[in-house]
């Protein structure tokens, strides 16, 4: 897992140096953008199994509380750092612009 070294304001740039795996190195290498988490998480949620599959439950309040709606299949990665697994997962995307239909 990526560690925070320090965190610099210049003007209106903030520059973060971290230290990273070589691992880690190879995952973000061609990406652009870079998500930076806190390792804290302040919601649980219930995870098992229903008929043939594994669910991840997100309750309702949790959502309105994010003022989140749910539209289908999502974009998701699971990421492993050590012993522990993490799920990030793209719930919604807010788009302001001119509308686009389709057919």
């Amino acid at each position: 897992m990526a560690t925070i070294e320090s965190i610099n304001r210049v003007r209106d740039n903030i520059y973060v140096t971290s230290s990273i795996s070589e691992k880690e190195n190879k995952t973000i290498k061609f990406h652009k953008n870079v998500l930076i988490l806190p390792e804290e998480f302040e919601d649980s949620l219930t995870t098992g199994k229903l008929g043939n599959s594994n669910r991840i439950m997100l309750p309702k309040k949790i959502l309105k509380r994010h003022d989140i709606e749910l539209h289908g299949k999502v974009p998701a990665r699971i990421f492993g750092i050590g012993n522990k697994k993490f799920l990030l997962i793209k719930l919604d995307e807010k788009k302001v612009g001119v509308p686009q239909f389709k057919e």
